[in-house]
């Protein structure tokens, strides 16, 4: 009972205090009146001016409430001369937070009384403020609204002045940056061409060439490529955001397009515009929204595009019309794109004058006009193959113009394009241009009536109608050039039409429809300080907290931009090329790799994670990019299961089935009857402790160059393997990485398959070729991607698992064939040219005929024991039919006086990699003629010859949303019985895989 007592006691003391202490606080926030003021209580007049909410406990000090009284007081004489109220100030607004207890809340009688025992001042302030009212009914109240009402009038209209002055004045600064813009990437409109050699060309229209005359014609440079023309590749679309520049329809699909800028998004596909010439807003699609700038590739076939439209004199207008890409760039369209306009008209346009839309779909036909939709279908159901009408100038031929059938002449021609000059019954001149496959030409239209599907004439028809100088129909293949070539000495004079198979990109259905998105830095990033002159240590990178732990969803080329650092592409001074520049935390300007890593050991290179591999110097190369799969069917996050230091997603674009169930695994798994000894006491280690940069003194270093000096091969710069944890060539003797037995770091630059997945790869469903691999971000050239890893079978066990449940993934670790292969390869050449030297006394036509020494000279591109024959094979014999001695007899005699270097080991079969049913990333890797990955052989936990780990690395700079391919390096016709056709799509493909 006392305790309770003096509980009690102590509370009522507290809360005495703390109603003191609350009430000598002025209500009005901004008051800086000191301890010793005089406090008053707040009526509810004073705690509306503060906009404070009414408290019987709230007090006021005495400054603030003559502040309140002078501002009533102010109030009622503008009401008393009838003069606008609102031309006043008035004290801005706070946010309040009341923080009290119920119990202190005071009864109506408590709050009276208090109100009753107030100072005379806030009695004097009540009565004002009745008088006031009082004297304010009696005026007329509609006067004092008229007031207020103009004055908000006044100053809605200066606004307005001043908002129209802001506009005019970022309208011109639009206007000056656009001239500005304009000057500085000013575009010659005549293309310009670069000649590699001396070109001699008598006639070089292909039409015109008659294979019965003996006119010769000789192109000794086949290489002709504009200077102004980008490489081949997929363009990128990206993401709009608000405020960027675009070209947007403005009345209809046949209407030329303006720019504009994008006020905001509605959705992924819907947008408010705003046009910049007359400020008119605008909803409208992704599909009628154009990107400001040009593609720095090429545009492929079927692309939804805007171009500038031509007049009659082939002169650029400044307008753009929507249309599509029909004809590729090439030689003999002068290396500029057809396109077919949705206003019915189709010429040539240069890449400059294009714009590439911001969305198009799967299907082309479903997005061009009313007007050419059934053209554009049939164009494309058909393409390569298209229907064609042969012509020659001054021809005569019947054509639609004005839904009427009219004479015309052709006045010239232009690749697929036919000048026509028609005469009508009014004689007037029409001079139009043509597609050679439209259906206005009465050839076309004659035999799409038909329905003849033999739409080729025969050789005799053929020269009938040269004969009687009328056009023909002919049907052409767009993949397929034609190129002329000087005819062989020996063969007659007439000319030689060699035509050459182009693997074009197939436009009727595209299976990468996603957007490359920038990665968004968060605005409380550390950001580089002031550069000042000072020595760099650890605590130039202390202060930015770096931690590992939250890089797994980053890119890894951005997370240097994430923790301090700047990427910067600047021109160097003969504004012939970009380069990049790193600006570290501390606001040092790094060039270079070399200066880079200098800095990053310096810092402590060591104790930090940010290896050298973080960073890349190529001005090509995005950090930010970020490919996304905008429409899909099915999506799984990680098919790794977090086994993987990146997620690796699935997606399914083009049905709803997922990938086959997989065992996914990191680490190789041994198969009963593998004998594998992955003891570290077995493994030669280095003692370095400078993250093995001194290459002579590491022992790991050493076994890759040793090893490398048995087959000759030149590297370039006498760069063997790793440079800066990037691989630019293959080393076919295999790689020694760095091993756990190792004193050196984990920030060793030998140091690299080892290290977990940087790459972030995506799986998704081909059209022909199954599951495939793509990147979701940029990958530069060098930089290691994946392993294949699977279960380790002995040659015999894999054959009898392989019959049972398919071989498709399984991979022969032929390490020792392959070095074995090359050295014998290089030893039986020379040897060979030793006995082609010994006989020098053969006849002099047949020496210039073959020369055996120049395979020496050359570098050998072998990667597979099945291959050297191949190429061994091919070189039997000489051109006039005899034989001599074959080099694969002569590598047969030395193999069998050479045993093979398994014979040291119990088993002397081969081992095989399956990853049918357990493995990671790498089972998915389809094959490509030309390929941006390659495969390279490293050692790490073992050293035995017969157990490498398989590694990719990427060939070239890869672009986010890329598929990763490789060679697999098979030999066609190698199994009898069994052909695999080949659906890579490159240039270079062979056609076929066996």
């Amino acid at each position: 009972m006392v305790i309770h007592k003096q509980c009690s006691m102590v509370f009522n003391i507290f809360h005495f205090v703390n109603n003191n202490i609350m009430a000598q606080k002025c209500i009005n926030y901004q008051c800086k009146s000191k301890f010793g003021k005089k406090f008053l209580s707040a009526q509810q007049s004073v705690c509306n001016y503060y906009h404070v909410p009414f408290k019987p406990y709230q007090k006021v000090c005495s400054i603030c409430l003559e502040i309140c009284i002078k501002h009533f007081n102010r109030l009622g004489k503008q009401m008393k001369s009838q003069e606008c109220i609102f031309n006043n100030e008035f004290p801005a607004r706070h946010i309040y937070i009341e923080l009290s207890d119920s119990d202190d809340e005071e009864t109506e009688d408590n709050i009276a009384t208090s109100i009753l025992s107030e100072d005379i001042h806030e009695n004097d302030l009540s009565n004002y403020i009745k008088t006031v009212w009082y004297d304010f009914i009696k005026n007329p109240v509609d006067l004092q609204l008229q007031n207020c009402k103009n004055f908000i009038n006044s100053e809605k209209h200066n606004i307005n002045e001043t908002n129209n002055q802001i506009n005019s004045l970022i309208k011109q600064i639009s206007i000056d940056l656009s001239k500005l813009h304009c000057n500085l990437y000013k575009f010659n409109n005549c293309r310009q061409f670069h000649y590699e050699k001396e070109v001699n060309i008598i006639d070089n229209n292909p039409d015109k060439i008659d294979t019965d005359n003996d006119a010769v014609v000789v192109i000794k440079n086949k290489t002709i490529k504009p200077l102004n023309l980008p490489p081949k590749g997929q363009p990128r679309r990206c993401s709009l955001r608000s405020g960027d520049k675009v070209y947007a329809m403005k009345y209809s699909m046949c209407r030329p397009w303006f720019e504009a800028t994008v006020e905001s998004p509605i959705s992924k596909t819907y947008f408010n515009i705003s046009f910049n010439d007359d400020g008119n807003k605008k909803i409208l699609n992704n599909k009628n929204l154009a990107y400001i700038n040009t593609s720095n590739t090429q545009y492929p076939i079927g692309s939804r595009v805007i171009a500038k439209f031509q007049d009659m004199n082939i002169k650029l207008t400044d307008n753009f019309y929507v249309g599509v890409i029909a004809e590729k760039p090439k030689y003999l369209n002068n290396f500029r794109y057809m396109i077919f306009f949705d206003v019915g008209y189709t010429q040539y346009v240069c890449h400059e004058d294009i714009r590439l839309l911001c969305y198009q779909s799967k299907i082309i036909s479903d997005d061009v006009h009313e007007n050419v939709k059934e053209f554009v279908k049939a164009y494309f159901n058909k393409y390569p193959e298209r229907i064609m009408v042969n012509f020659n100038k001054k021809q005569l031929v019947r054509a639609e113009l004005n839904s009427k059938w009219s004479l015309a002449k052709v006045v010239n021609t232009d690749a697929s394009l036919v000048q026509l000059k028609f005469f009508n019954q009014e004689n007037e001149v029409h001079i139009e241009w043509l597609y050679r496959g439209s259906n206005r030409l009465g050839p076309i239209y004659n035999q799409l009536n038909k329905n003849i599907h033999d739409v080729q004439p025969t050789t005799s028809m053929v020269n009938v109608y040269k004969k009687l100088n009328r056009p023909y129909i002919k049907l052409e293949n767009a993949a397929k050039e034609k190129k002329i070539i000087k005819p062989n000495k020996h063969k007659s004079k007439k000319n030689v039409i060699e035509i050459i198979s182009i693997n074009e990109f197939s436009s009727k259905k595209q299976t990468n429809s996603g957007v490359i998105e920038t990665i968004n830095l968060p605005p409380d990033r550390p950001k580089p300080l002031p550069y000042k002159a000072h020595q760099c240590s650890h605590l130039c990178m202390l202060w930015i907290q770096y931690d590992y732990s939250k890089t797994k969803t980053m890119n890894t080329l951005s997370i240097p931009l994430h923790f301090g650092f700047e990427r910067t592409i600047i021109q160097d001074e003969n504004l012939k090329s970009s380069k990049v520049v790193y600006k570290t935390p501390c606001g040092r300007i790094i060039k270079n790799e070399k200066e880079m890593y200098n800095y990053l050991k310096t810092v402590e290179y060591g104790k930090n994670i940010m290896t050298i591999d973080f960073f890349n110097f190529d001005y090509f190369v995005n950090p930010l990019a970020l490919y996304k799969e905008t429409e899909y069917f099915n999506y799984i996050d990680d098919i790794s299961f977090e086994m993987e230091s990146k997620q690796i997603s699935a997606v399914n674009c083009l049905n709803h089935t997922s990938p086959p169930p997989l065992k996914y695994i990191t680490e190789r798994e041994i198969k009963p009857g593998v004998n594998l000894n992955l003891d570290t006491k077995f493994l030669c280690s280095c003692d370095c402790t400078d993250n093995c940069e001194n290459k002579t003194k590491c022992s790991c270093w050493q076994l890759t160059y040793e090893c490398q000096k048995k087959i000759p091969i030149n590297y370039k710069d006498n760069i063997i393997g790793y440079n800066y944890k990037r691989l630019y060539e293959t080393v076919y003797t295999g790689i020694y990485e760095c091993n756990a037995y190792c004193k050196c770091k984990k920030t060793c630059l030998n140091r690299v398959v080892q290290e977990p997945l940087s790459s972030t790869l995506q799986i998704f469903l081909t059209e022909k070729k199954g599951w495939g691999v793509r990147t979701l971000v940029d990958i530069p050239k060098g930089s290691f991607v994946c392993t294949y890893i699977g279960a380790v079978y002995k040659e015999k066990e894999a054959e009898i698992h392989g019959m049972k449940y398919g071989d498709e993934y399984q991979a022969e670790l032929d390490y020792i064939e392959i070095v074995q292969g090359i050295k014998e390869g290089y030893e039986t050449d020379a040897d060979q040219l030793d006995i082609e030297s010994d006989s020098k006394s053969s006849s002099s036509s047949e020496e210039e005929e073959f020369n055996p020494g120049q395979v020496i000279k050359s570098k050998i591109p072998i990667e597979s024991k099945m291959s050297l024959r191949q190429n061994i094979q091919n070189t039997n014999k000489k051109t006039d039919g005899k034989h001599q001695l074959s080099k694969l007899n002569i590598k047969q005699k030395i193999g069998n006086q050479k045993e093979s270097l398994r014979k040291y080991f119990d088993y002397s079969g081969t081992y095989i990699l399956d990853a049918k049913f357990s493995g990671n990333v790498g089972r998915y890797f389809n094959h490509s003629c030309d390929p941006n990955i390659f495969v390279q052989n490293v050692f790490v936990d073992s050293h035995d010859l017969r157990f490498p780990w398989v590694a990719y690395f990427a060939l070239t700079y890869i672009a986010a949303g890329t598929e990763l391919t490789w060679n697999y390096s098979y030999t066609v016709g190698s199994v009898e019985n069994k052909v695999l056709v080949c659906y890579c799509g490159s240039e270079k493909c062979s056609g076929r895989l066996i």
